[in-house]
Order: structure tokens, then sequence, then C-alpha cells
């Protein structure tokens, strides 16, 4: 196997969180399991989050799903896109909780440090908007635990220390991930370029993905019944 790949300076002192293993209900198929420009969706998110992420880990929800995103991303790894000792994988600890199920599962598995946690379905990394999110983490210090676009709870900066905080939310049946960004020390930075607005772009119905594999001159795969 080949090496890590290009790695940009300062890109370990963060990683990286994919919330993967939802339901898919509005797309059907898996939306991480998705052919984009041939390869799985979750392959071609691994690699755009690997010159920007020291670890990665991908929230897979169950066993099952751990074990056919890990053949999923094997062309990732196969091709030096991301050195496999860098990647892992987490299960829900609270199934059925949706997705701040796999956000606590991710954080746990962390336990220290700052994620920019994405969801399976958005295939786009900003660098210039992260760089922008890191330095304004990097600004506030021990007084901000999320960093997010408004209304964003995705392509964010979470500290891996609210964890115990998302457990305690789980426990008492609070699956509500964008209560997150309600938080007073929560940090704002709003997207400024084309380039940035794009990182929020999500194929979570067949619309959008066909749509997507349309603008990047990809071949789309059947979804619909016609």
């Amino acid at each position: 196997m080949r090496g890590d790949g290009k790695v940009q300076p300062g890109a370990r002192r963060i990683s990286g969180l994919i919330i993967a293993g939802g339901r898919s209900s509005r797309m059907g198929p898996d939306k991480a399991l998705l052919p984009v420009g041939g390869l799985p969706l979750i392959a071609v998110l691994l690699a755009r989050m690997a010159p920007h992420c020291g670890r990665i880990i991908i929230a897979a929800g169950d066993e099952r799903r751990a074990r056919e995103y890990r053949a999923a991303i094997a062309p990732a790894l196969e091709g030096g896109a991301i050195a496999e000792r860098r990647v892992a994988f987490a299960l829900d600890r609270y199934a059925g909780c949706g997705p701040l199920a796999g956000l606590h599962a991710g954080l746990s598995e962390l336990q220290t440090g700052w994620a920019l946690v994405t969801g399976s379905d958005m295939p786009n990394v900003s660098a210039s908007l992260l760089a922008r999110m890191r330095a304004a983490a990097a600004a506030a210090g021990a007084a901000a635990a999320v960093v997010h676009a408004p209304g964003q709870p995705f392509h964010a900066l979470y500290r891996a220390g609210l964890a115990r905080e998302v457990a305690e939310r789980l426990e008492r049946g609070d699956r509500r991930l964008m209560a997150l960004l309600e938080r007073p020390d929560a940090v704002v930075v709003a997207p400024e370029t084309d380039e940035e607005r794009e990182a929020f772009v999500n194929l979570n119905t067949p619309e959008a993905y066909e749509a997507y594999a349309a603008r990047h001159g990809a071949h789309a795969a059947r979804i619909r019944e016609t």
C-alpha cells in the first residue's frame, strides 16, 4: 500500500468524522454507496477529507454497514489517497437515534481535539471555509465547542469533549442535532464564496444526486423506476 498522500500543514491537528449509516429514506439506496465519478461516494469524501484531517472516523451505525463501508473505501486506500491506519470505524451506542448517535459514536472514538464533521451524502470539502473555521476555533480557544455555518450542523467543527453532553441528551430522548448549534459557545462562520457554499450540497434525494452527477459530468446510477 502506498503512503498517506499529500497532507496539508497542520492537518493532523484535527480529525475527520463522517456520519454514515442512516436510513436513506428519501433516496432509497444507501447514499454513502452511490457512485460518483466511478467510486462510491464515501470513498470520494474520504479522499477529499484526507488532505485536511489526520485521523478519519466513519460512524457506520452497525457492524453490517461498517463491513460495507470498509469494502467501499478500498479504492481510496489502495490508490494512496489515505493510509489505512488513519481510518477507523465507530458503531452507534444508541441504536436508532439518528445522526446525533453517529456524532456521539465518532466523538467518543476521538476522545480529544477537534473534528471536522460531515454527512456521508455531502461530497464537497471547502478548503477555504475549513481554514476560516479552524482560525475561528483557535481564536475562541476553550470558549468554543462548535464552529459552524449558519443553520448547518455539518461541514462543521466539534470538540471531541462534547461526546459526554451528547450522551446525556440521547439518554433523555433528545435527538436534535440542531440543538448543538444553539449553544452559547457555538461560533458561526458564514460562507463567503460559491466554493464555500458548495460545501453544503447534499445528495439526499434522487433528484439532488442526478443533478450533481449531471453538473460534474458523471453518470448517475439508476435510482428511480421510470
